[in-house]
């Protein structure tokens, strides 16, 4: 019978031992980034995360390196590890490029709708998951709030017919950089006004799916990227940008 090396154990118990820590880690410093308690901007000072979370300083290390990766930090030349940063002007292009996207492809991704009934019922159960997490109020998770918007709008933008669009949409992560834009300028999370206005559109999203209606579909994918846009709006450069969206109004009268 082969025998097991025990130095092969300790070093696979060991391994196991240092990534649990990592994953732990990472999850902690994500959570804050996501709660606001580290600001955009803030430095990620090693010695400072490693006596806050009581560890040595290769596990923050590696779980900065890991949300560099991720894109929840940015680590300049020569300088400390920093949360990311957004802007209104960067964000209201990213919604102009999202809106011409899914607008564009309305009609595909209708027509998918109509061949394929598991992307409602995906949608469905998705928007089902947002009402629990909304459902928990102060306890919700936005970091699963953000992942579930995203899964939802990524639902059907798979089916829009142009591979190179989609991929195109998948790296805006617009979700994600809308939630941070929103935190960094309000200082708070999401209202609950948001959190509520964002479900309603949702619904109207999968309604249109369900009736197989491209108008509809436009309707609503329209008024939910404007009105959420509109929170954007907070300066001449930002507002100056969102007056663009008249011209779409216009274009696909809505």
């Amino acid at each position: 019978m082969e025998h097991t090396n025990p130095l092969d154990i300790d070093h696979s118990l060991s391994m196991l031992v240092n990534t649990s820590l990592v994953d732990v880690i990472a999850q902690k410093i994500r959570a804050n980034i996501y709660s606001g308690k580290y600001e955009a901007g803030k430095k990620l000072i090693v010695r400072e995360l490693a006596e806050e979370f009581d560890v040595s300083h290769t596990p923050i290390k590696d779980a900065l390196n890991r949300l560099v990766a991720e894109g929840y930090v940015e680590a300049p030349p020569r300088k400390s590890m920093v949360v990311r940063t957004y802007s209104n002007a960067s964000i209201m292009d990213s919604f102009h490029a999202r809106l011409m996207c899914e607008c564009f492809c309305a009609g595909d991704i209708i027509e998918a709708a109509g061949q394929h009934p598991e992307i409602l019922a995906k949608l469905q159960e998705i928007l089902d998951q947002m009402r629990k997490i909304a459902g928990k109020g102060e306890k919700m998770s936005y970091e699963a709030w953000v992942e579930n918007e995203t899964l939802f709008h990524g639902c059907y933008m798979r089916y829009c017919g142009n591979d190179q669009i989609y991929r195109f949409y998948q790296t805006m992560d617009i979700n994600r950089a809308c939630y941070f834009t929103y935190l960094d300028t309000n200082h708070s999370p999401l209202r609950r006004s948001v959190i509520e206005s964002n479900l309603v559109e949702h619904q109207a999203i999968v309604d249109a799916i369900e009736d197989l209606d491209t108008e509809a579909f436009l309707r609503a994918v329209y008024c939910h990227i404007v009105r959420v846009a509109e929170d954007y709006a907070v300066d001449d450069v930002s507002r100056q940008r969102f007056a663009r969206f008249q011209a779409y109004q216009k274009k696909y009268n809505v």
